[in-house]
């Protein structure tokens, strides 16, 4: 995710393709707008399309989406709410007689299936809400759940993108720095070959960088890319940096931040009975471990491997996005073989990948290695020049350890 600098644009920004970059006077960031009434929506039937269109989908009612903001506070307030209203019912509880006791048994008894009924119907609906907001990814074809729509999208990123401006403020990097001009000549050059897109095109692109000593780059909702300066010391060349902007891209194309936070908030309101009866039964120092271990299972079987899903996912669309955009995307492997490398070589923090939201950076090069064929075979239909006979993966997989460690430290990463 990548972060850029804030003061003023002094002029536009102008390539020699159709694509027009226009600068924020608000923020030091660059925002791409692409002339619509340039582009043709029609698909060249000559061309071998890997994408496909999103077919459309019957509804009798409208969907019912839940703005972002309400979403991110009502998910505190669920799992706050549970907690104290089920310690209130057991003091409540404790506070009858025994004969009362007994009285509210015998009347729950008699209700049971009312009860049961409610649990039963509180799920349904929750089915209901989830099968109804289903919709088809129209680049991957994959079911994904979506409670947001596009404008809710803007609105969010917009509200994303200021927190972070405001939380990198003294270190963002001014737009004349050459790894800015850097990022902008990349971003551009995937935009321009993947603009046959309409998700591409409608997206309004911004970059910041930050000068942090994170290696790191993510992007926000709306297509917000955000990159510090510390991991272009990784990167080895351009088509390394187009294969990382390009998964960034991705992640924005996809949807996957408004899927995850959907996603999170149909949890939240799954789990909100069981943190009731938890808190509601069990004293609080027994709840409180029940409730903790019971967020870290849930987060280690379920969230986690989530996240790890969305994470390969965009690596796959990312190497298409570079195929098309000419770039040599066997860099790709060499980039997290490296990654790979610089953990083993302890140069990088250790990865436990079932605690975490990223695969591991081997698994990743090895499924894109796997991915390789077909993508090059992308990037030879989109016209193309032709590759170096010389792969830059047989280049790293010939250094032995020593010699990896000897061209690191020339490269000033160790």
């Amino acid at each position: 995710m990548l972060a850029i600098s804030r003061s003023l644009c002094q002029k536009n920004f102008q390539r020699r393709t159709t694509h027009f970059v226009t600068c924020s006077v608000r923020d030091r960031h660059h925002i791409w707008s692409y002339k619509r009434f340039l582009v043709q929506d029609k698909v060249d039937c000559g061309k071998i399309q890997y994408l496909k269109l999103q077919k459309c989908d019957f509804r009798t009612t409208q969907n019912l989406h839940v703005p972002p903001l309400v979403a991110m506070l009502l998910r505190p307030i669920l799992r706050i709410g549970a907690v104290l209203m089920g310690r209130g019912m057991k003091r409540w509880w404790t506070r009858k007689s025994e004969k009362e006791k007994e009285e509210y048994k015998q009347w729950f008894r008699e209700r049971r299936n009312i009860f049961l009924g409610c649990f039963g119907l509180y799920g349904l609906i929750l089915a209901i809400y989830y099968v109804t907001h289903l919709e088809t990814d129209p680049l991957t074809q994959r079911s994904r759940f979506i409670i947001f729509n596009q404008e809710q999208e803007k609105k969010l990123g917009k509200m994303v993108l200021e927190a972070h401006l405001e939380a990198h403020k003294l270190d963002l990097v001014p737009h004349s720095h050459p790894a800015y001009k850097r990022l902008i000549r990349v971003i551009e050059r995937i935009f321009t070959s993947n603009k046959d897109l309409k998700s591409m095109r409608d997206t309004q692109w911004t970059l910041t960088v930050i000068n942090t000593p994170l290696t790191n780059s993510y992007i926000l909702p709306g297509g917000n890319i955000f990159v510090s300066l510390d991991i272009l010391r990784i990167i080895e060349n351009d088509d390394q940096l187009g294969i990382v902007l390009a998964h960034e891209m991705a992640h924005s194309l996809l949807l996957h931040s408004l899927e995850a936070l959907s996603d999170r908030l149909l949890w939240d309101f799954l789990i909100a009975i069981p943190i009731l009866l938890v808190w509601a039964i069990f004293p609080d120092l027994a709840a409180a471990i029940i409730h903790m271990i019971g967020e870290r299972i849930v987060n280690i079987i379920y969230n986690l491997p989530f996240s790890r899903v969305l994470e390969n996912e965009a690596d796959e669309v990312g190497l298409k996005l570079a195929a098309k955009a000419c770039i040599d995307i066997r860099e790709a492997v060499v980039f997290w073989a490296t990654m790979r490398t610089l953990t083993e070589m302890h140069t990088l923090p250790p990865e436990l990948p079932w605690i975490s939201t990223h695969p591991a950076h081997g698994d990743r090069e090895k499924r894109l290695n796997e991915a390789m064929t077909k993508a090059l075979e992308l990037r030879k239909d989109s016209g193309c020049s032709t590759l170096p006979a010389a792969d830059p993966r047989d280049k790293f997989y010939k250094r032995s350890a020593k010699e990896q460690e000897i061209y690191f430290k020339q490269r000033g990463i160790i």
